[in-house]
């Protein structure tokens, strides 16, 4: 498990998405299964990071 919450630039509002997908496609080259991406928001309702549950394939 781990958090994502890297942006574009310091005054973006929600995480780099692209950049969020490409880290995923690499862990699941690496034989990593993700279970589930979650949205973590701020009390306004924009959201923060995300959380991201991986398992192994084994």
């Amino acid at each position: 498990m781990f958090t994502f919450s890297k942006r574009k630039h310091w005054l973006a509002s929600q995480p780099d998405l692209d950049l969020l997908n490409q880290q995923l496609e690499e862990l699941q080259e690496q034989g990593l299964v993700v279970e589930s991406v979650t949205p973590v928001t701020s009390l306004l309702g924009a959201i923060d990071c995300y959380v991201i549950l991986l398992s192994d394939q084994q």
